[in-house]
């Protein structure tokens, strides 16, 4: 889906969706719990009208990972972490307002009869789905073994179809999230661009395609 075609439809869904289903509107300070999977709750669905929020994980020996950031007009869900082990929980990382769905509120007709609604989900389950695939990258990348296969994993799925990956943020915010050291993360760079691996220039990264034997 193109970033054009995901705005219309995401400003789509956020303009007709409170028309259509039943919503709740809820703001949240920083730093304060939005949804986990350690108490029994019902499906819900989450929409960032505003802020940021964290997807994190902490597992039985107390070792805490940022799964994903969230962003204004991202959408979460706890369908797919109810089953979980692991604690995995989001919190608001600013003054964050979302909109929440129940979700079968979603997959039940229409009782106003809106052509809106068979819309409206397709909509909310390819942004969900959109939103299960890169949970599962970041659990791929978090399984890998040393700090040179997570930022190759990483760059593999980040760079454009002529191999280039364009920084947007910072490389801190990079190492933050593929959890490991920054000045480790910084090194090893330096190392896959003294191989030949990759070629870094300010905040491009044009990467060897020889990678994709490698991961």
């Amino acid at each position: 889906m193109s970033e054009i075609l995901k705005k219309q439809e995401l400003n789509l869904f956020k303009n007709y969706l409170s028309n259509c289903v039943n919503t709740t509107y809820k703001t949240y300070q920083n730093k304060e719990f939005i949804l986990n999977n350690s108490s029994p709750i019902k499906k819900q669905i989450g929409f960032i009208e505003y802020g940021n929020a964290k997807v994190i994980k902490t597992d039985i020996e107390g070792k805490t990972t940022i799964i994903k950031e969230l962003r204004a007009q991202d959408i979460f869900s706890n369908l797919f972490f109810q089953n979980s082990e692991d604690e995995i929980y989001i919190m608001s990382s600013s003054t964050t307002k979302v909109v929440f769905i129940d979700y079968y509120d979603t997959i039940k007709n229409c009782n106003k009869g809106c052509s809106f609604h068979n819309q409206m989900i397709l909509i909310l389950f390819e942004l969900l789905i959109n939103d299960y695939k890169q949970q599962n990258e970041k659990i791929e990348l978090l399984s890998k073994r040393c700090v040179r296969e997570k930022i190759l994993f990483f760059l593999k799925c980040r760079m454009n179809e002529k191999n280039i990956f364009q920084v947007t943020t910072s490389y801190t915010a990079i190492a933050e999230y593929i959890a490991v050291d920054r000045s480790n993360f910084m090194r090893e760079l330096k190392k896959l661009e003294k191989e030949g691996l990759i070629k870094k220039e300010n905040k491009t990264v044009k990467v060897n395609s020889i990678i994709h034997d490698i991961i």
